[in-house]
């Protein structure tokens, strides 16, 4: 085989052996660069695209540790918050007491209750709202002292839909000058799955 190539190289003319060797190192160099060059291109690509992905997780997860404390402090300014909104919004097991304090409230005030009807909760979500009927006869004043007196309690309770009427001359020479109808309405709170029942009338 070897005598056969020498003898086919002589029989070449120079420009041919000069063809020869060009299509040889051509096809050398196609081998490299499929065979080498391009599985590396590929593999270089694959590298830098998980560098990148790499680096840009490395520095979230490195903004996420620069504001770890400033994240630890609102969160524990926000449990802060929900038991501030919490003690407002008692649980249903309060709701009595609450009813209590409000009637107690308008007696010391110098009201007389003629209605305080607490109706069944209406749920909301994860509270109910409790409203309440109440009408009372007394004076202006006391009625004022009696509304400053709610809004100053710790849990929350709104008053809507107030109407006030003048009594007539005999119920004035009782020192009962005016009677009001209103509407109050306190929250409790639902744990989750719960439910709330009626609550007792006073």
């Amino acid at each position: 085989m070897a005598l056969d190539f020498k003898r086919i190289a002589d029989s070449l003319t120079p420009k041919q052996r000069y063809w020869l060797l060009g299509i040889v190192g051509l096809g050398i160099m196609v081998l490299y660069v499929t065979q080498l060059m391009l599985p590396l291109w590929e593999s270089k690509g694959k590298l830098e695209t998980d560098l990148r992905k790499i680096q840009a997780d490395l520095e979230q997860k490195r903004i996420i540790a620069a504001n770890l404390p400033k994240l630890e402090a609102e969160i524990k300014e926000l449990g802060k918050q929900l038991e501030v909104a919490l003690v407002k919004l008692p649980e249903e097991k309060e709701i009595p007491k609450l009813l209590t304090q409000v009637n107690t409230l308008g007696l010391q005030s110098g009201l007389e209750f003629l209605l305080f009807r607490p109706a069944a909760p209406v749920k909301k979500g994860f509270y109910a709202e409790v409203p309440i009927d109440i009408r009372v006869e007394g004076e202006y004043h006391t009625l004022g002292e009696f509304l400053d007196r709610v809004s100053k309690l710790e849990r929350i309770v709104n008053v809507a839909d107030l109407r006030i009427n003048p009594l007539t001359a005999q119920k004035q020479q009782l020192g009962r000058t005016i009677s009001a109808e209103l509407k109050a309405t306190t929250f409790t709170f639902l744990e989750k799955g719960g439910s709330a029942g009626a609550p007792t009338k006073q």
